[in-house]
C-alpha cells in the first residue's frame, strides 16, 4: 500500500525542480555567452580584457618623434636628447634594477650631477613614486609591462634661461602574478635640457623637472611609501566613502589629465 505524498514533500519537490531549472538556465546562459568568457578562462595573457592588451610591450611602447631643430639646438642634438629621455624612461619604469632592486643610479647617471644630487635624497625619502618605479617587496610580475603614450619637445624659458623641454606622457601597466592584479601608472614628466653656455660643468645635461602622475588599481599603503603593488581584496588604506568617478578604461588613456582625486586616505 502506497502513501500519498504530504504537502511538505510536495513543497520540497517543487524547490528541487526550481533549483534544477535555475541551474539549467545558468548553464545555458554561460554556454550561449561562451565566446565572451571562454577566452578569458583559458588565456595566459594577464592583460586580457583591459586596454593594455593592445599596448606595445615594454620599451617598444616608447618611440621618440622625429627630431627637428629648435633655436639653439640642431636636429641631431634634439634627437640625442630624445634618446636620452627614452633611456631614462626605460630605466625608471622597466629596468629590473629599478623595479626590483630599487636602485636609481642607472637613471641618475643620465642626469646632470646637480639634478642627480636633488633627486637622490627625495627618492630615498619615498619620493617620485609614479616616476621612479619600485615594486613592493614580495610582489612579482606575471608578464612584461605594457606601455602607451608619447614624447614631445619644445624650446622654453626655464628658470630664466633657454632650455629644451622634452615632455613624456605615458601609461605603464604592470600585471602582477603574486599577488595578482593590474596596476596602472600614468605619469607626465618634463625632462629639461638647459641651453645656456655659461653653466658650470655640474649643471650641464638633463634635469628631471616637474612631474606628476597617478596610480590606479594599487595598494594604498604601498603607494604611500612610494611603492607599487596591486590592491588587496580589502584595502585598509583606501577611503571607504570614495566613489570612482571614472570607468576603469579611462585610467589606461594617456590623453586623460594626470590630475585625479585619490581614493586613498
Amino acid at each position: 500500500m502506497t502513501q500519498a505524498p504530504n504537502s511538505s514533500s510536495r513543497s520540497r519537490d517543487r524547490r528541487r525542480l526550481l533549483a534544477i531549472a535555475l541551474i539549467l538556465a545558468m548553464v545555458s546562459a554561460l554556454w550561449l555567452a561562451r565566446d565572451h568568457w571562454w577566452p578569458l578562462a583559458v588565456s595566459s595573457n594577464p592583460y586580457e580584457a583591459t586596454p593594455a592588451e593592445n599596448f606595445p610591450v615594454g620599451a617598444d611602447g616608447i618611440a621618440p618623434p622625429a627630431a627637428t631643430p629648435v633655436d639653439g639646438m640642431s636636429a641631431d642634438a634634439v634627437a640625442a636628447a630624445l634618446d636620452q629621455v627614452r633611456q631614462a624612461l626605460i630605466g625608471a619604469y622597466l629596468d629590473p634594477r629599478m623595479l626590483v632592486q630599487h636602485d636609481p643610479e642607472p637613471v641618475l647617471n643620465l642626469l646632470a650631477p646637480d639634478s642627480a644630487d636633488t633627486v637622490r635624497p627625495r627618492f630615498a625619502n619615498a619620493g617620485y613614486g609614479t616616476t621612479l618605479i619600485r615594486l613592493a617587496p614580495g610582489t612579482t610580475l606575471a608578464a612584461p609591462p605594457r606601455v602607451s603614450g608619447q614624447l614631445g619637445f619644445q624650446r622654453v624659458d626655464w628658470n630664466g634661461m633657454p632650455a629644451l623641454d622634452v615632455t613624456s606622457n605615458y601609461v605603464f601597466a604592470y600585471a602582477f602574478g603574486h599577488p595578482s592584479g593590474v596596476v596602472v601608472i600614468h605619469s607626465e614628466t618634463h625632462w629639461m635640457f638647459p641651453l645656456s653656455t655659461s653653466l658650470r660643468p655640474s649643471s650641464r645635461g638633463m634635469y628631471l623637472g616637474r612631474t606628476s602622475g597617478y596610480w590606479h588599481g594599487m595598494d594604498c599603503a604601498s603607494a604611500s611609501r612610494g611603492l607599487t603593488a596591486p590592491a588587496p581584496p580589502i584595502d585598509r588604506g583606501a577611503n571607504p566613502a570614495y566613489r570612482d568617478p571614472e570607468p576603469l578604461d579611462a585610467y589606461f588613456d594617456p590623453n586623460r589629465p594626470v590630475g585625479i582625486t585619490s581614493g586613498c586616505r
